[in-house]
């Protein structure tokens, strides 16, 4: 968004609900915003230093799981059956689990787990830390798309013509570096197919 401060910053997650169980800050839910790819290890705000020049592109989204959910690093999944289709990207129900489901990359910043409706933020688009299924052989360049193994990445698949355009279609990342994977979150250039 143009112009509007970010309501919360990475690795931090807003409140969702008020006292009586109410969602609030609904209004939050699908907003997309942009943030330096910065390394936010230093207490200090004015000592953080670029990892990059890229900017890490996130979206505003409600947890929709029903209990607390482990972000960080993993790769998570739209929630497709939102009350108000307006925002079909404004939720996640949980952590990938299945081959090509449409997603994006948890805050790697988040250090705890995100409580039922509240608000955290889904990478879409810049250098990001996400887990890989293990003994993936991923290229510089590959696309990876999600797997069957909750909250991992893993070699976009081809085969027969639909197989390959629902991970074209599906695509969360790209590989940045070449090698196995053994099960670990590794740097990818998030390219999520959302806004």
């Amino acid at each position: 968004m143009i112009h509007v401060d970010p309501p919360f910053d990475l690795g931090s997650t807003l409140k969702g609900t008020d006292d009586a169980s109410e969602l609030i800050n609904s209004h939050w839910e699908g907003a997309i915003f942009e943030f330096p790819d910065v390394d936010k290890t230093p207490a200090l705000r004015g000592g953080k230093g670029r990892r990059s020049g890229q900017q890490i592109k996130a979206i505003v989204v409600r947890n929709t799981s029903g209990g607390a959910l482990t972000v960080a690093k993993k790769c998570l999944k739209i929630d497709l059956t939102p009350s108000d289709t307006r925002k079909i990207m404004g939720s996640v129900d949980g952590q990938c689990s299945a081959v090509n489901q449409v997603g994006g990359v948890g805050d790697n910043e988040l250090t705890g787990t995100v409580a039922a409706n509240d608000l955290f933020w889904l990478i879409i688009a810049g250098p990001a830390e996400c887990l890989v299924k293990a003994s993936e052989t991923h290229a510089v360049g590959s696309l990876l798309c999600s797997s069957a193994t909750a909250g991992a990445l893993a070699l976009g698949t081809s085969g027969s013509a639909a197989v390959a355009m629902a991970s074209a279609a599906n695509v969360v990342a790209r590989a940045t570096i070449a090698g196995t994977s053994s099960a670990a979150a590794v740097v990818v250039n998030v390219c999520s197919n959302i806004g």
